[in-house]
């Protein structure tokens, strides 16, 4: 018996098939090519879902606050740059000028606080009230020479009531206690000879305006200098500026000089140095 081949025994079955209104079966042998092709396809899959593969930008960093300040700060306006770049120049000719003010005369300083206790009678500025102006020249009008006031600062007018004192005056001559406002006291016991002539100097030379150019009054400032630096406190010699005074023009002076002129010479410039002309003067 002759074999029938397998592929026309399925192409019978097929068309018996068909006659009888069953849907013709799909070769089985396109089957696994087309099995083949779909294992094959990826599978589409979302574009929104793929990841990103991308890297992630760096967030920016945080500006110090020095570099925020800077950028926001004000700019210096262009017309300002010439005058910045001649400060230098200003600068340098300033401090030219900066110089230490002198240090304050210790004499006048001195003398000054010295006056103090006479300002109660004669004025700050040496104009007067209860005693008499020692300003504007008075006091040289009648004491021409330092020597007879100092004797008579020292000694006071209490002690000479009545009498008349000092060199003549147009408006006539000193008498002590005329102006009935009490008696000038004894600096005997307040003052050291050292000071009764720095008062002395400044009444006449910063109140009066005593000219002190002379070589005799120069020493004498010289001597008193010496005697802030030592620290000299002699106690006044009264019968010194009695015998160095002029009986004329002093109570009680004898105007002899000193006894000792080497060792302890008559206080303040030689008489006749200070200011013998305004005598003839007044």
């Amino acid at each position: 018996m002759t074999e029938i081949p397998e592929h026309l025994l399925k192409r019978s079955k097929a068309a018996k098939s068909g006659k009888s209104g069953d849907a013709p079966a799909e070769p089985e042998a396109t089957s696994a090519p087309v099995a083949a092709e779909t294992a094959a396809a990826p599978a589409a899959v979302p574009a929104a879902d793929l990841p990103n593969l991308d890297p992630e930008p760096e967030p920016p960093k945080p500006v110090p606050a020095y570099v925020a300040a800077a950028q926001s700060r004000k700019r210096i306006p262009v017309w300002v740059l010439p005058i910045i770049a001649a400060l230098p120049i200003w600068a340098f000719s300033f401090a030219g000028t900066m110089q230490q003010p002198d240090t304050e005369d210790e004499l006048l300083v001195e003398a000054a606080a010295l006056y103090g206790s006479c300002a109660g009678c004669h004025g700050g500025n040496g104009g007067g009230g209860v005693g008499y102006q020692l300003s504007g020249g008075e006091v040289l009008a009648t004491f021409p020479e330092p020597i007879d006031m100092m004797a008579h600062v020292a000694r006071g007018s209490v002690e000479i009531l009545g009498e008349e004192y000092g060199a003549p005056r147009d408006d006539g001559t000193r008498v002590s206690g005329a102006r009935g406002r009490g008696p000038m006291p004894s600096q005997l016991a307040s003052l050291t000879q050292l000071e009764l002539e720095l008062v002395i100097y400044h009444e006449r030379a910063i109140l009066s305006e005593e000219d002190t150019s002379s070589a005799a009054y120069q020493e004498w400032i010289e001597h008193m200098r010496e005697g802030i630096e030592a620290g000299d406190s002699a106690p006044i010699d009264l019968d010194l500026l009695l015998a160095c005074a002029n009986p004329d023009w002093t109570p009680g002076a004898t105007g002899e000089g000193s006894p000792d002129p080497e060792v302890n010479p008559c206080p303040g410039p030689p008489v006749g140095e200070a200011g013998a002309d305004q005598a003839a003067a007044g």
